[in-house]
């Protein structure tokens, strides 16, 4: 991280980086059929879970199931995910993300903090092409702790003294919050209303003066 000198950045993945609920949705719903349940998945019933831990999914879809039972069709269904997501997704991937993460990684840091499974984050560097971009990640499926803690993990993992969150719903914010450490809105994201104003792109990390004293 030679010459990195100004504040890292760590970025949530979903609904910050990239939207993949319709593929999760498909995804989801195969496994699910293959265990013998309905296809009860839609975006829109995903939407609102998004950012929470995987045992949260397993309680929404699977709430009449033991937390076993619930727990093994979700492991299958989130191991089939990743596979699914691996390749072809690209489109997935928001709007001038990759050549903004490329920029700020010129002078930052730059990181991924999401709750998500393992593998989940490799899918998205992966279908971006940022393998060698992004400095470090984390995820619950490896700490299976908050994001909160998941965060400040990272940073002493990495030797981090300070950061700036990015993310897009009221999850990330309380996140960034735990963490002592300040919060970015992506208002393009999931979340509706979370702060006064945010990013409408996230080329504006790159482009707008008002994020300069926060990132520098």
């Amino acid at each position: 991280m030679k010459n990195k000198t100004k504040t890292p950045i760590l970025f949530d993945l979903d609904g910050t980086l990239w939207d993949t609920r319709q593929k999760i949705t498909d995804s989801w719903n195969d496994s699910f059929e293959k265990a013998g349940y309905p296809r009860n998945v839609t975006v829109e019933n995903l939407s609102p879970l998004l950012g929470k831990t995987m045992d949260e999914f397993r309680k929404f879809y699977f709430p009449n199931l033991s937390k076993e039972e619930g727990e093994a069709i979700m492991e299958k269904a989130e191991t089939q995910e990743v596979v699914d997501l691996v390749t072809g997704c690209a489109s997935c991937i928001y709007p001038n993300v990759i050549e903004t993460v490329k920029e700020l990684a010129k002078d930052h840091y730059v990181g991924i903090v999401s709750n998500c499974q393992l593998g989940y984050v490799e899918d998205f560097l992966a279908n971006a092409h940022l393998e060698d971009v992004i400095d470090g990640h984390l995820c619950f499926g490896e700490t299976l702790t908050p994001k909160g803690q998941t965060i400040r993990t990272l940073m002493a993992k990495d030797n981090l003294e300070k950061a700036v969150y990015i993310g897009d719903t009221n999850g990330d914010r309380q996140a960034a919050i735990d963490a002592d450490i300040p919060f970015i809105w992506a208002s393009y994201g999931f979340g509706k209303d979370i702060e006064p104003e945010g990013l409408a792109s996230l080329s504006e990390l790159v482009t707008m003066d008002k994020y300069k004293d926060l990132l520098d």
